[in-house]
C-alpha cells in the first residue's frame, strides 16, 4: 500500500471508484471536478500493487482542512485503506491546520464508526443536508 497525490493518469480509475460508490442522487464528482482537484493537489490516492483503489478529496482553509469525499473500490473496502487515507491527511495537516472537518449521513453507520475510531467528534446535526436525509458535521482536533 502506498499513498500519494493523484495524477492525471489516475483519472479513469478515480471515475470508476466514484461510480461504484456514489449514485446520481449523491452528486458524484465529474471528470471536470477530478481534473480540477488533481491540478490543485487536493486528492490523495491509495495504491495497492501500483493500482489506485481509493481516494480522499480535501479542501484547505486557514484553520481547518475539510474532507469532502472519500471512497474505496469494491473488493478493497473494510481493509483499513480509508483509515490510512485519513491518517495521512492528518499528518499532512499537522502544523498547518488546527482541525479536520467532514460531513456524513446520519445513517452511514460504517463511516460513523470509522470516524469515531479516529477521534472525530460530532459537532452538529445538519437537517436535510443530503437529498435523502440528515447529516452530521464532525471535527477532529489535530
Amino acid at each position: 500500500m502506498h499513498i500519494d497525490f493523484a495524477g492525471y493518469s489516475d483519472l479513469e480509475k478515480l471515475l470508476e471508484i466514484e461510480e461504484q460508490t456514489f449514485d446520481a442522487d449523491s452528486y458524484p464528482l465529474s471528470r471536470r471536478n477530478f481534473l480540477y482537484h488533481i491540478k490543485k493537489k487536493h486528492i490523495l490516492v491509495v495504491r495497492v500493487d501500483n493500482r489506485v483503489v481509493g481516494y480522499l478529496l480535501f479542501f484547505t482553509y486557514k484553520k481547518s482542512w475539510r474532507i469532502y469525499s472519500i471512497a474505496v473500490a469494491e473488493g478493497f473496502r473494510r481493509k483499513g485503506l480509508g483509515r490510512s487515507l485519513i491518517n495521512r491527511l492528518r499528518e499532512d495537516a499537522g502544523g498547518k491546520a488546527g482541525y479536520l472537518l467532514l460531513e456524513v449521513k446520519t445513517d452511514n453507520t460504517q463511516a460513523l464508526h470509522l470516524y469515531a475510531l479516529l477521534g472525530f467528534k460530532p459537532l452538529k446535526i445538519l437537517k436535510a443536508y443530503y437529498p435523502d436525509g440528515d447529516g452530521i458535521k464532525m471535527v477532529l482536533e489535530i
